[in-house]
């Protein structure tokens, strides 16, 4: 166990280096674009300083509101009654309150209310702005049914001289004056002027929105939660461009709410005062008869007062007057009260009017109260509602209860009624032998006391219940009023500018990191070492002047690259008088002949005897290149003469000797297969020191295999950039059936490539220097 710790921290530190070397790598590559990253980042930020200029900002309006918990402090609140009757309420009373202001009813009256569905537009030359506030003109409908039939529409207003007008709709225009009326396809409308100023030259718009539309628009701009579980607080924002109208929207819809709520109390008053109103109009009617009659009374019969004994019985046959009326109004008030609750069993009774009996009160009480919560739970919720429908089921029961208490009521009222009228009617006979018309004024005149302390009755209990309409609250108070942040919501400058830096600088790599994934073709030498186990022979740069004499420039790094290859070529072959090495690749276009050839000529700069034998019989082009006659290898088997009546030289600085292919043969294969072919090569190594072979791609035809056994050194050229990954399972192949003898590789054209193991920089501009010098340091092997 001991022995195996030292390898896994080795390979451990062997992993962490090549991700770390590949991450630098990736670095690098990036650095090598940085002009296209620095474009990419400016073009975002440009895109993101135009969105900032040119776009609406969205700014929060946020207000809170107080609920009165209802529940907490009465013994009939919804969330008391339906836990008293073994319930569990549908929602808390916070939550009902959220669901009511969240309503699609309140929304409608507030786009009613604020006439939201008309908006002006001020038209520039790139951007289009809302005026709302600022308009200065307003559209108003002579029909405000039409409100609710409008389309969405958008008419262009041109203003004219002397309070003229024209809109424009689609292909249609209309002519009008402010403050004149003017038909539209949307309706009948007058458009007047407002205190802002204006001129003739800018340009307007009117945008007439489906309300319903709008009113679900605002809907979801419009958050509304409680603060938490604790406390009784809601929350309300609102998205809006425009902080003024955010504003009023909220203001209007907590005014709306406010009233709405009010209302909900005031239906047990407002049903209370009617059954009043209608009995008081009876009753001061019967009055003013009475006293009409007891002043004609008075005038025919001259009686101005009663005497002692009269007044006395007079005043025994009122009270027995008044307690036989009191029980007859208990009982036709508790008789009204039966017959409106069997024909409004979905209606809030009436009470506390004439019946005092608390247990009675109690129990209208609560059935009041539950119809205030079946009436608030059908709000929020489905008539389906398994609580509504247990709610329902405590009304018909609750029903049933208050018609078998009035039944009995009414029955204890009949037999009070008996006994107060014979009360009364003893008391009568005793008046009966009072003078006839001494009589008669007592009756009239018993009969408007008892009318007026009824009145007076009614009148108080009008005033009370008036009393306490006034007082009543809504379920909510504003703790904070609608406010705009001072701060736009949206959108984030910093935020915006931040994406857009990350998206200029994180999308060019992104590219760069998919097209390096994507990639199919080499691009530097890991991606050979990875896959093969057969060692580069050197790096040759790009060469961006298309010379092929890379001599003429000698201090290039090209050039210097090829020493390092001529180098390595002689330290392969120092045991040998007499070296042949054969070129090939696996397709046409990847550098073969321009490195064949200038192999050959860094070779002769040694003084080294050099022979060029050009054998790619299919496409030749050694002749064109190097400006030789293009008679040579064929042309010299055809002919049957000496190879060197075919051998030139070349012009160049370095010359070396070359024998092009000749004129293209209809069989190159088997021309190559033939053994005069093997001996023509075997007598010339006796001629020269280093034959270098110019042969056919090996991925494309047979010919390189041919001439494998001939070769000491066999030089596979890959380009960077042309060569396929896929490619490289010719190089796996050739190597695993040992089909060329000395197999390296050279990897050509390599375009500024990071992590290089050679020391080009000092050959580089000075402005790569430094850059290329960390290069080395970093990935140096």
């Amino acid at each position: 166990m001991q022995g195996s710790r030292p390898d896994i921290t080795t390979n451990t530190t062997s992993g962490n280096s090549d991700n770390l070397r590949k991450a630098l790598l990736f670095l690098y590559e990036v650095l090598d674009y940085w002009r296209w990253i620095a474009f990419c980042l400016a073009l975002s930020l440009t895109i993101a300083f135009v969105y900032l200029r040119y776009i609406s900002p969205q700014f929060l309006i946020t207000a809170s509101i107080l609920v009165r918990d209802d529940a907490k402090g009465s013994e009939f609140g919804d969330t008391a009654l339906m836990e008293s009757m073994g319930l569990s309420p549908v929602k808390s009373s916070v939550d009902n309150e959220v669901e009511i202001l969240k309503s699609r009813t309140l929304m409608e009256s507030v786009v009613e209310d604020l006439h939201l569905n008309v908006r002006y537009f001020s038209t520039g030359r790139v951007k289009t702005t809302e005026l709302y506030d600022k308009s200065p003109f307003r559209l108003t409908y002579i029909n405000p049914e039409d409100t609710g039939k409008t389309k969405p529409a958008t008419y262009d207003l041109t203003l004219g001289k002397k309070n003229c007008y024209k809109l424009q709709f689609g292909a249609q225009s209309y002519n009008g004056t402010f403050g004149d009326t003017l038909t539209i396809p949307h309706g009948l409308v007058t458009l007047e002027r407002t205190s802002n100023l204006y001129s003739i030259e800018d340009q307007y718009s009117i945008v007439i929105q489906d309300p319903e539309q709008l009113v679900d628009q605002y809907r979801k701009a419009l958050t509304i939660s409680p603060t938490n579980k604790l406390v009784s607080t809601v929350n309300l924002s609102l998205d809006e461009v425009i902080p003024k109208k955010g504003e009023a929207i909220l203001e209007r819809l907590l005014a709306n709410y406010f009233r709405a709520s009010i209302e909900d109390k005031n239906r047990i008053a407002d049903s209370t005062l009617a059954f009043v109103n209608k009995n008081l109009a009876e009753v001061s009617a019967e009055l003013i008869d009475i006293e009409k009659n007891l002043e004609r009374f008075q005038t025919s019969h001259d009686i101005t007062d009663l005497s002692e004994d009269t007044r006395q019985l007079l005043n025994k046959s009122s009270e027995y007057e008044k307690e036989e009326n009191r029980y007859n109004v208990q009982f036709r008030t508790v008789n009204a009260l039966l017959q409106f609750l069997r024909s409004n069993p979905q209606h809030i009774v009436p009470a506390q009017l004439f019946v005092q009996d608390p247990g009675f009160l109690a129990i209208i009480d609560k059935y009041n109260a539950i119809q205030l919560a079946v009436a608030k739970g059908l709000i929020t919720t489905r008539e389906s509602h398994p609580n509504l429908k247990s709610l329902q089921a405590q009304l018909d029961h609750l029903r049933e209860d208050l018609t078998a208490n009035i039944t009995s009521q009414m029955n204890d009222l009949r037999i009070g009624i008996t006994a107060a009228g014979d009360y009364k009617s003893e008391v009568e006979r005793k008046l009966k032998q009072i003078p006839g018309s001494e009589r008669q004024f007592l009756e009239v005149k018993r009969q408007q006391q008892i009318k007026q302390e009824l009145y007076i009755l009614l009148l108080k209990k009008r005033v009370e219940t008036s009393i306490s309409k006034s007082s009543t609250l809504a379920n909510a108070r504003i703790i904070d009023r609608p406010k705009s942040g001072s701060n736009p919501l949206k959108p984030n400058k910093q935020l915006v500018i931040l994406m857009s830096g990350f998206i200029g600088i994180g999308l060019p790599m992104a590219v760069i990191h998919l097209k390096h994934i994507l990639n199919t073709r080499i691009t530097s030498k890991s991606d050979i070492s990875a896959a093969l186990n057969v060692g580069v022979l050197a790096e040759i740069s790009h060469n961006p002047g298309h010379e092929r004499n890379i001599y003429s420039n000698s201090q290039s790094q090209v050039a210097e690259q090829f020493r390092v290859l001529r180098s390595n070529v002689q330290f392969l072959s120092i045991s040998k008088q007499s070296q042949i090495i054969l070129l090939t690749s696996s397709m046409s276009g990847e550098g073969k002949s321009f490195i064949a050839a200038n192999l050959c000529g860094s070779l002769a700069l040694t003084g080294k005897k050099v022979l060029l034998l050009e054998l790619d019989l299919r496409r030749p082009r050694m002749a064109k290149d190097l400006k030789l006659k293009e008679e040579g290898f064929t042309n010299c088997l055809s002919s049957g003469l000496s190879l060197r009546d075919f051998t030139q030289v070349t012009l160049s600085k370095n010359p070396f000797d070359v024998i092009t292919a000749g004129h293209i043969p209809p069989n190159p294969s088997e021309l190559l297969a033939l053994p005069e072919v093997d001996e023509l090569i075997l007598a010339l190594k006796n001629k020269y020191e280093f034959i270098i072979l110019d042969t056919p791609p090996i991925g494309l035809v047979t010919d390189a295999r041919l001439l494998g056994h001939l070769a000491d050194l066999s030089l596979y050229i890959v380009r960077q950039g042309f060569t396929y990954k896929s490619q490289l399972d010719i190089i796996r192949e050739i190597r695993d059936q040992n089909q060329l003898r000395g197999l390296h590789l050279i990897l050509n054209d390599i375009r500024a490539a990071p992590g290089s193991n050679y020391g080009y920089g000092y050959y580089l501009p000075e402005k790569r220097h430094f850059l290329n010098a960390r290069k080395r340091n970093i990935f140096k092997s």
